[in-house]
């Protein structure tokens, strides 16, 4: 069973368990969701980043014993990737890393869609020299901000400037792309690829677990 950690904080049992459902979807595995507490807008920052790595680790110890086989963590920045390696005794994938291997593989030419300033640094350094740029969503700073008209409308020009410089493959780097199933609305409008990090999770998790293909 792959044990999913959500790093928003929410009370409503379906929105948690969204991203791993899609993995159950997609690669016909069990998985277990839960969410990090006092986090209501998730990671955009250092400072919340900070915050969370304690409450990741805790979730991931409490994950492991309640007999999940491999960790997965939600968020494109893979917050505490270290630090619950390090802790548990199970693989622990991180959703920027397994996304950036599937880009890499695929691709000489990526760009990354976030919501932060930069790409995440642990994603930069698995792509690359594969790397083009970086793009961000005007007026967006959170996970949450993604969800609106304004939102989406910006995703999609930071999409399109990203294909202007050059990238063939794009990054999803924020889990909340995922959430609205972003990757479909892209490649319905451009001829590229689009890597979801929750898919590219759950590709992971698959290959270590087993799952349909």
């Amino acid at each position: 069973m792959l044990g999913m950690i959500r790093v928003i904080t929410m009370a409503d049992g379906d929105a948690i368990a969204a991203h791993g459902n899609m993995i159950a979807r997609a690669f016909g595995l069990p998985v277990l969701s839960d969410c990090i507490p006092n986090q209501p807008h998730g990671i955009y920052d250092a400072a919340t980043e900070a915050l969370a790595v304690p409450k990741i680790v805790d979730l991931a110890r409490r994950l492991e014993a309640r007999g999940c086989k491999l960790i997965g963590i939600s968020c494109a920045a893979d917050p505490a990737l270290d630090e619950v390696r390090a802790t548990v005794r199970v693989p622990v994938i991180g959703a920027g890393a397994a996304a950036g291997h599937v880009a890499r593989a695929a691709s000489r030419k990526v760009g990354v869609l976030t919501i932060l300033d930069d790409a995440p640094p642990g994603l930069r350094r698995i792509l690359g020299e594969a790397y083009v740029a970086t793009d961000q969503p005007a007026g967006v700073r959170t996970t949450l901000d993604l969800q609106t008209d304004i939102g989406r409308t910006a995703a999609l020009a930071a999409a399109a400037r990203l294909l202007e410089r050059g990238a063939d493959t794009i990054v999803l780097g924020c889990t909340g792309f995922a959430t609205m199933r972003f990757a479909d609305v892209l490649r319905r409008r451009f001829d590229a690829g689009f890597i979801d990090p929750i898919i590219a999770l759950g590709a992971c998790a698959a290959a270590l677990l087993g799952g349909r293909p």
